[in-house]
């Protein structure tokens, strides 16, 4: 009679362990679920953080501060771009690096590599500069700001767009194997934007979102 009880025991176990295993959900279905929701969920954050119609005073703020991070890219993109030992699929990548800086594709740029003391009939284009790089006589050069500041908060010029100013000093150096030369050493504003372009998100969900960018380099003194 034990025995019996016992084996009957063991049978109710194992239809109970069987029946437990095919009411588990499938793993693979529920991460896919799981993702799924998770990119939605990013998305509908994206929207709401980038697609809004107006830019609130905080969000101004964090937009004024990319900005100076977007000038100090530049400085330094010139610096490796000006380098004559650096490869030329690199250089072509940071060429489009500093294109992608700016709003405008040949924008005003009031910065020589050529000595001078005057800035008054400096009159760069991005491309110009870029040019004038390419055939320079330096090993490289470099490109330093200092004094960065804000000087113009980003505020509202028209629909979707806001303006503002950067200020700061730029010093440029020619730099060869004997010696070091200060070519152009000026205080600059800089102006720059924020406005809603199409940004790419995955490969088949395109937002506008909000970007800032500069606008010119020109130069104060």
């Amino acid at each position: 009679m034990t025995r019996k009880v016992v084996h009957i025991s063991l049978a109710i176990i194992g239809f109970i362990v069987l029946t437990s295993k095919s009411c588990e959900p499938d793993v693979g279905i529920d991460q896919a679920i799981e993702m799924k929701a998770k990119q939605d969920s990013t998305l509908k954050e994206l929207k709401n953080e980038f697609e809004s119609a107006y830019l609130f005073e905080d969000k101004l703020l964090v937009y004024g501060e990319k900005a100076k991070q977007k000038l100090l890219d530049f400085a330094d993109y010139l610096s490796l771009y000006s380098n004559k030992n650096i490869d030329t699929l690199f250089k072509q990548q940071i060429r489009e690096m500093i294109y992608r800086l700016f709003y405008n594709d040949d924008a005003i740029i009031r910065l020589s590599v050529v000595p001078t003391k005057s800035t008054g009939n400096i009159n760069y284009h991005l491309t110009t500069l870029l040019c004038s790089i390419d055939t320079s006589k330096y090993t490289s050069i470099e490109f330093v700001i200092a004094n960065l500041k804000i000087v113009e908060p980003l505020h509202l010029e028209s629909a979707e767009r806001y303006i503002g100013k950067l200020g700061c000093r730029f010093r440029i150096t020619g730099i060869t194997e004997n010696d070091t030369i200060l070519l152009y050493e000026t205080s600059n504003q800089v102006k720059i934007i924020t406005t809603r372009t199409s940004k790419q998100f995955g490969t088949d969900t395109s937002l506008l979102v909000w970007q800032v960018f500069l606008v010119e380099v020109d130069a104060v003194n």
